[in-house]
């Protein structure tokens, strides 16, 4: 049963990854959530006494206060924090700015490329069970845990040993006349510490069964190098998102000042991560 042993290792291997991934996205919306609920909290204005301009500033401070509740005061948002929640996971910087829709798609987006992460390694475990089942049973090899170059020389050679073009003990032993061009017992010693032998020997009983060997050996090996340019798309995504929550800083701020020049009383609030904040209130006359 070795195809079905290796594809659960291939799997195995990528569980880490996911498990990373899911961890490091609770971790930052957990945040980005906590910093948004504590912002939206109400601010009280205690009623001081019954005159009727302070009335008027306390009504609006009130219907200030429930704005408040719906959407985070620009102001109040650090870009510094943005930025670092969306290098961690694009997509949390947006949110603890407030843009829950914004922050959807790079979620989305995030997840789609670790999902084509997991699957072209999937792919390629599983490719490369294949391979290495074809060579057990059409080359005669009797091992599985060998390096990348050992496979590529089972694909190269028709058998290990023997004489003629297609036997990797001749090409050893060119090689070896040019390292010892007068010393043949240094040829043989250099040609059998590098000549597979045992279980590691090979003979294809075919070339046409070596051919779709190479195939799919060559298809593993693709599959490996998408599932690595997820890593440079995961890079990219996060690279967008803290430039997004800079955009999107500088909008927001752009609409709060206008909104504060207009008329009519404005109730302006900040709450600090410590409990703390501030209360300002503007009147255009």
């Amino acid at each position: 049963m070795p195809s079905v042993l290796w594809s659960r290792r291939g799997f195995i291997k990528t569980i880490p990854y996911v498990i990373l991934l899911v961890a490091a996205a609770f971790a930052c919306v957990s945040s980005a959530q906590a910093s948004s609920e504590l912002a939206r909290a109400p601010v009280v204005v205690p009623r001081m006494g019954s005159e009727p301009a302070w009335s008027r500033l306390a009504n609006a401070a009130q219907e200030g206060a429930q704005e408040a509740t719906q959407e985070r005061a620009p102001s109040s948002v650090n870009p510094r924090k943005a930025v670092l929640l969306s290098l961690l996971l694009p997509g949390a910087g947006e949110l603890y700015s407030g843009h829950k829709g914004r922050a959807t798609g790079f979620f989305v987006t995030e997840g789609a490329i670790w999902a084509n992460f997991a699957a072209w390694e999937v792919a390629g475990h599983l490719r490369k069970n294949n391979y290495i089942e074809q060579a057990r049973l059409n080359a005669g090899i009797g091992t599985e845990s060998e390096s990348d170059d050992y496979w590529r020389l089972v694909g190269t050679y028709l058998r290990s040993s023997g004489s003629g073009p297609d036997s990797y003990e001749d090409a050893l032993r060119r090689d070896a006349r040019n390292e010892f061009p007068s010393d043949p017992a240094a040829q043989d010693a250099w040609v059998a510490a590098r000549l597979p032998t045992g279980d590691r020997a090979w003979n294809w009983t075919s070339a046409s069964l070596q051919e779709s060997y190479i195939e799919t050996r060559q298809n593993s090996t693709r599959a490996f190098s998408r599932a690595k340019f997820s890593f440079a798309l995961a890079i990219l995504n996060r690279v967008v998102s803290a430039i997004d929550t800079q955009v999107l800083h500088r909008r927001d701020m752009k609409a709060e000042q206008s909104a504060i020049e207009q008329d009519g009383t404005r109730l302006l609030t900040m709450i600090t991560a410590d409990g703390g904040g501030k209360v300002l209130i503007r009147h255009r006359f």
